[in-house]
């Protein structure tokens, strides 16, 4: 069973997530999709907007504070029809604002396409970011040789 199949979908919110709204000007975003960070406040707002755009919907399984100064959320959606399943770790800082960001995206197969997704879409600055169409390729290649096989590292 899959972590988001234990949980109960939460009524659709309106507006942006508090991580969101509260991103600090020196915020900085992690992700599995992201070859590397996302540094300050309008960049990461440049490549959610993109981000956003991909997801058909998103069915929250829970999003909220979590203890002093952290926000969590979990939701499942679709990309181009495949299912996705995301967790977001945002750490809120003294004022309340969100300076640090980290966006868990599964399967592996899933995460490979939302990259050269949004490879295809982000402003050409952060181009660096995402995989490539050659990559994914490569990438999801292994990634199926491997399940595969049922090799003992993927075990």
């Amino acid at each position: 069973m899959k972590f988001n199949d234990t949980a109960p979908v939460m009524a659709p919110a309106r507006g942006a997530p508090l991580w969101l709204t509260s991103l600090a000007e020196n915020a900085t975003l992690e992700a599995t999709v992201l070859k590397r960070p996302i540094e300050g406040r309008a960049d990461i707002l440049s490549v959610i907007k993109h981000a956003i755009s991909l997801y058909e919907f998103q069915h929250h399984s829970y999003k909220g504070k979590r203890g002093d100064g952290l926000y969590m959320e979990s939701y499942r959606s679709q990309i181009q029809g495949m299912p996705i399943e995301t967790v977001v770790v945002a750490h809120l800082n003294q004022k309340g604002e969100t300076d640090s960001v980290v966006i868990n995206h599964r399967p592996l197969n899933a995460a490979l396409l939302f990259s050269r997704l949004m490879w295809e879409r982000v402003d050409e600055r952060f181009r660096d970011c995402y995989l490539t169409e050659q990559e994914a390729a490569a990438l999801n290649t292994v990634s199926e040789d491997c399940t595969r096989s049922r090799c003992s590292r993927c075990q």
